[in-house]
């Protein structure tokens, strides 16, 4: 009488183990670099949504909001670590610098003033991997890129930071914290994960965009 086969023999569920662990390596290459893409793209629009956040405070409340960058491990212009509320350091912090002309309003991170931060992401990092140098549409500031800010202070100097006026126009400023002209605060800030490069551009009046760099084409998205 015939006997049919039933269930699978060791070394079959053995090839079956083996294929599994084969598909899963190539698997987890390819989702820990999504992931770190995901990481690099969320980083550039926090940025973003720092400026926006800085501006639509200062209009609101009529002070001064600066955003410090911690561009190649910058700070404030008196040279403060930029910290979240329990002291841990992080890539971008937005403060309430007071309304102008008052005591507190002097471009630095004085203690009690108000702050927001972004979480540091260990998979970004400041600059470029990808475009070469090349600045994205709108940054027609006259600092290289590669040190991941291209803000300068009134004098044409590279710096970190840019305040915005109560009008909602952002402005350069130097370490004495004096403020310049319009359309001294334009800029942008590069950030790559070494796979991805995204710029995030600040215009004169305060707008933002965010772009990405298309190495098919080797040139930023509009």
């Amino acid at each position: 009488m015939d006997k049919r086969r039933s269930g699978a023999s060791l070394a079959e569920v053995m090839i079956v183990v083996a294929v599994i662990g084969i598909l899963a390596s190539m698997a987890i290459p390819a989702t820990d670099s999504w992931i770190s893409n995901q990481n690099a793209a969320a980083m550039a629009r926090a940025t973003a949504d720092a400026f926006l956040i800085a501006r639509a405070d200062a209009i609101r409340t009529r002070n001064h909001q600066i955003v410090f960058l911690g561009a190649e491990g910058a700070g404030d212009v008196a040279g403060n670590d930029l910290l979240d509320t329990e002291g841990n350091p992080v890539p971008v912090l937005v403060l309430d610098d007071g309304r102008p002309g008052s005591p507190g309003q002097n471009c630095k991170i004085d203690s009690g003033e108000a702050t927001r931060s972004l979480r540091t992401r260990s998979d970004s990092a400041w600059g470029y991997s990808l475009a070469g140098g090349s600045k994205a549409p709108g940054d027609t500031t006259s600092i290289a890129t590669a040190g991941g800010s291209t803000f300068s202070t009134p004098g044409g100097a590279a710096s970190t930071w840019v305040v915005f006026l109560p009008d909602g126009t952002p402005r350069g400023f130097d370490a004495a914290c004096n403020v310049g002209s319009l359309g001294s605060g334009a800029g942008a800030v590069y950030i790559t994960n070494g796979n991805r490069d995204y710029a995030v551009v600040l215009t004169p009046l305060g707008g933002v965009k965010v772009h990405s760099w298309n190495p098919t084409v080797a040139q930023w998205s509009d």
